[in-house]
């Protein structure tokens, strides 16, 4: 009898101590990081992305490819799908679908777009959208971007903080403009 009530009073214990496990091991796992141990993709400056956005969108935005609501990095304004369904293909890209383009891009890697922001650029070739559209990882779409041409140029100036504001009708075309003219 007495060998009988300890095994009944031991799977007792072992029951709650596995009960325990669960409850601690659930709460821990729910638990968010530290605020410093946060990884926040957006230190990239999101304001003064339209131009990286309208060459992105010259260059890889058309319906058949990041234009398409169907991908994981997509891109949305003219030439490709519209955040308003009542804009027509060939209306402007709006204030909001930029920002929408800003967020797919950061989204995509956020540890690794951190690290580039961190770097000023320095590290954007370690960024899958860099390596595929510089042709340098397979990619249906093929090399986009050439090292040193505008598409590349505009890309490493928002990189690193140096993208130079829209000349618009009073100066010369920046890197942005020449490739987003390319819908136009």
């Amino acid at each position: 009898m007495k060998n009988r009530s300890s095994l009944l009073v031991a799977s007792r214990v072992g029951f709650l101590v596995t009960i325990a496990g669960v409850i601690v091991g659930a709460a821990s796992a729910c638990s968010t990081p530290a605020v410093d141990g946060r990884v926040n993709a957006a230190t990239i400056d999101g304001a003064n992305f339209a131009p990286v956005s309208g060459m992105l969108l010259a260059k890889c935005g058309s319906l058949d490819c990041h234009g398409s609501r169907y991908r994981n990095f997509r891109l949305l304004g003219k030439g490709a799908s519209r955040l308003d369904s009542k804009a027509t293909p060939r209306d402007p890209t709006t204030p909001a679908e930029h920002t929408e383009n800003y967020q797919s891009f950061i989204a995509l890697e956020p540890e690794k777009m951190a690290d580039v922001a961190a770097s000023k650029g320095a590290k954007m070739g370690d960024l899958t959208v860099v390596r595929k559209a510089r042709g340098d990882e397979e990619h249906k779409g093929g090399k986009r971007i050439v090292p040193g041409d505008d598409a590349d140029k505009c890309l490493v100036s928002w990189f690193n903080g140096t993208l130079a504001a829209p000349a618009g009708d009073a100066g010369p075309k920046t890197s942005c403009e020449i490739v987003a003219a390319l819908i136009e």
